[in-house]
């Protein structure tokens, strides 16, 4: 018998109500007081006497790495998620998300060669490019162009600097926005909250002439604190031809640390400028991988973010948050015209120049009020507010050396969105077990409207050639209730069963139906995704030195917005699309289901297997199984690109007392479809990549440092693009890196 995803649905929500009913049973002779006390005990727990201004996804003891049941004015029971502690690591230059990263089951990185962004996907939930499915924060205030119109993940902090990264998976992240891959959140250190001054720096190079430097300083007399960061990095980068990368990254903060108010006032200030040295055929990328094909494209990135953050403890059971944001962001890219697949394009094209600005601010006000005999029960409730204006500029240069597109405009686009949430749960303790329903309530409004749209003309010079196009005019007005319900049952001191599900919704973005790339087609319409996401897991520690989680998990995601690669026919609306092109449209609803498991063993240490005299050694793994598949739509029968059917990651990391630090990081990813109708040549083979890093501290606050990226030297490529300028992008060479830090 098949079942409706609409029943399916329904059943489920019904399954996980009725699974804590036995738990229920057995809580009931639980007084209120014991329930509380078992709060209380809770080692993941935090005093809401002590909030900090750095987080809004968790506020967790540092030495802790599982989510707490509630934090400030956000609840995690009932939902599941993870945090990789970066300062159990040697400090990772370079954004090597690859390492930062590995402790996250399932989150995969698509690796860019000249690390401009970060493209991370969750799950097979469509293609990693920019990270568009997956909510980027920085300290809890969105890190990204636009969260709902342009996600994109332009912005990654200096990974020295952060402390933690925390993750709230797929649609059980919905009280932190809509996107259905999930929440990431980079945690910057601080503030300092003893009275007195602290300062630390960093000098790393590296291979293909690579250079940063980073400083750090953070002051305090106890109520009133400082702090600020400045680094710079530069390099030619892994390709021979216009792989260079300048980066200017800058924050400031001010902290009041009252007994009742915390209050951060910061400014983030990056730019970076990087060149694009294209992707490559596959015979290409098997002559040479440090080849290009785009030897003048380039791309400059900058973001300017002020933002005020604010947290009362009105009462001992109520506590108040509130978050101002705003942050210009503008994205200027140049790309020869006339580019093919993988191919070398040729010099005497002419520069086309994007420029898109991006202006958004947001307000975020949330409250927690625990209530009940022993206040075991406690609610939260937020609203949202958020706008944005994003207008586009597209201009033609006269040269393959003009950057000013002095030959004519192209396009011209205005772009403009305002989002109303209402979003609350309410977390039930009865004893050992909690009931967590939520809801969120989505009023958007989009639009996009092109003024001018001109053809590119000679591919060599001259100007614009063709008469204006016909002029895209799209406004889209929405109404979206999401809900979600988690349970919790601490079935024993060290065995916690947690389970949920959610419906999560990814809007309609900016560019959809509007492309500016050779060789890509696009739909003229499109329609919002809708993710509903099903997950039950057990949280174990059977000894000390071990620790294992486990989940299953079920995603159906409809109408995704994906690619279909080229060749394909010429088929009203669309054009034909020649070998290595795309056609973007909606291409079908996919099903994903699979395992995640996940297994600490301390090896050596106070609690290991073996008794070390100081520091410990441990081993972390983790493992996705996914079979994923799109079960109707365009793409029905198959495979959803990104989606490897294995995704597995080991770290073996010493943490001693003394503040030395070395890992090895094994990855290993399974064959992947490129394009979402599972076209032979977007296809990519697995691969499998061991980093290694350490750091040990010298004499006077003084640390050396060194590490070893692809050990190996795999050959592989982590991604693929279609159309011109685009193929597969090669995974850098084996790489090194020496460094000095100091700290005091």
């Amino acid at each position: 018998m098949s079942l409706s995803p609409a029943t399916f649905r329904l059943l489920t929500a019904a399954l996980l109500a009725a699974a804590a009913s036995p738990a229920l049973a057995a809580a009931d002779a639980a007084t209120a007081s014991e329930g509380a006390a078992a709060a209380t005990a809770d080692p993941g727990a935090v005093s809401a006497a002590s909030p900090s201004a750095t987080s809004i996804i968790v506020t967790a003891r540092r030495d802790q790495d599982r989510l707490p049941d509630q934090s400030g004015t956000l609840i995690f029971a009932g939902k599941l998620g993870d945090i990789a502690v970066l300062s159990d690591l040697a400090p990772i230059p370079n954004r090597n998300l690859r390492v930062a990263l590995a402790d996250i089951p399932g989150l995969l990185v698509s690796e860019v060669s000249n690390g401009s962004w970060a493209s991370l996907s969750y799950r097979g939930l469509g293609e990693p490019h920019e990270s568009w499915n997956i909510l980027t924060l920085q300290d809890a205030v969105p890190a990204v162009p636009d969260m709902y119109s342009y996600p994109a993940a332009y912005f990654i902090p200096p990974l020295e600097a952060v402390e933690r990264i925390e993750f709230i998976r797929g649609a059980s992240g919905l009280l932190y926005g809509p996107q259905p891959g999930g929440a990431i959140n980079y945690v910057l250190r601080g503030p300092r909250r003893e009275a007195g001054a602290e300062g630390q720096a960093r000098l790393t190079i590296g291979s293909w002439d690579a250079r940063a430097g980073l400083a750090s300083v953070a002051l305090s007399d106890g109520r009133l604190a400082a702090d600020g960061l400045v680094q710079y990095a530069e390099g030619d980068g892994p390709r021979r031809v216009n792989s260079d990368h300048e980066q200017t990254t800058a924050r400031g903060r001010v902290h009041w640390l009252g007994d009742t108010v915390t209050a951060t006032l910061a400014l983030d200030y990056y730019k970076g400028d990087f060149g694009e040295p294209g992707g490559l055929t596959r015979a290409r990328l098997a002559a040479d991988r440090r080849d290009g094909s785009t030897p003048r494209d380039r791309i400059v990135l900058e973001r300017l973010a002020p933002t005020l953050a604010i947290e009362w403890e009105a009462s001992d059971s109520t506590q108040v948050t509130a978050r101002a944001f705003y942050s210009r962001f503008e994205r200027t890219s140049w790309r020869q015209a006339g580019g093919g697949f993988g191919q070398v394009t040729p010099d005497a094209n002419v520069l086309i120049r994007q420029r898109q600005v991006f202006d958004t601010a947001g307000l975020d006000l949330r409250l927690r009020h625990d209530f009940g005999a022993g206040a075991q029960h406690t609610l939260t409730l937020g609203v949202l507010g958020h706008t944005s204006d994003a207008p586009v500029f597209v201009d033609k240069g006269a040269s393959n050396s003009d950057f000013n597109g002095t030959a004519g405009a192209l396009a011209r686009v205005r772009r403009s969105g305002d989002t109303l949430a209402a979003f609350g749960e309410v977390k039930l303790g009865f004893g050992d077990v909690q009931i967590v329903p939520g809801f969120r309530l989505e009023r958007l409004r989009q639009r996009v409207t092109e003024t001018l749209d001109l053809g590119a003309g000679s591919a060599t010079g001259g100007g614009p050639g063709a008469p204006n196009g016909p002029l895209g005019n799209r406004e889209n007005t929405a109404t979206v209730p999401l809900y979600g319900i988690g349970v919790t049952w601490d079935a024993a001191p060290t065995l916690r069963f947690v389970a949920n599900a959610s419906r999560g919704f990814k809007p309609l973005l900016y560019n959809d139906g509007v492309t500016f790339q050779a060789g890509i087609d696009a739909a003229g319409t499109f329609e919002p995704s809708y993710a509903f996401t099903v997950e039950a897991g057990l949280q174990a520690e059977p000894a000390p030195p071990v620790r294992i989680d486990a989940s299953l998990f079920r995603v159906e995601f409809e109408n995704q917005v994906g690619f279909l690669a080229g060749p394909l026919p010429a088929l009203p609306p669309f054009g034909a699309v020649g070998a290595g092109g795309a056609r973007r449209q909606n291409v079908g609803s996919m099903r994903n289901q699979g395992v995640d498991l996940a297994l600490r063993l301390d090896l050596v240490g106070p609690q290991g297997l073996a008794r070390g005299g100081s520091g410990t050694l441990r081993l972390s793994t983790n493992l996705q199984l996914l079979d994923a598949d799109f079960t109707n739509g365009p793409a029905r029968g198959f495979t959803p690109q990104y989606a490897p059917r294995h995704l597995l990651r080991s770290v073996l990391a010493w943490i001693g007392d003394d503040g030395a630090r070395a890992g090895l990081t094994f990855t290993s990813v399974g064959d992947q479809e490129g394009a979402d109708n599972n076209v032979a040549d977007f296809a990519l083979r697995g691969y499998e990549v061991v980093d290694a890093s350490v750091e040990w501290p010298v004499l006077g606050g003084f640390r050396v440092g060194a590490g070893v990226n692809n050990l190996f030297d795999e050959r592989y490529a982590p991604r693929v693009r279609p159309g011109g300028g685009g193929g597969f992008d090669p995974g850098a060479p084996r790489n090194v890196y020496v460094s000095i830090g100091w700290r005091g």
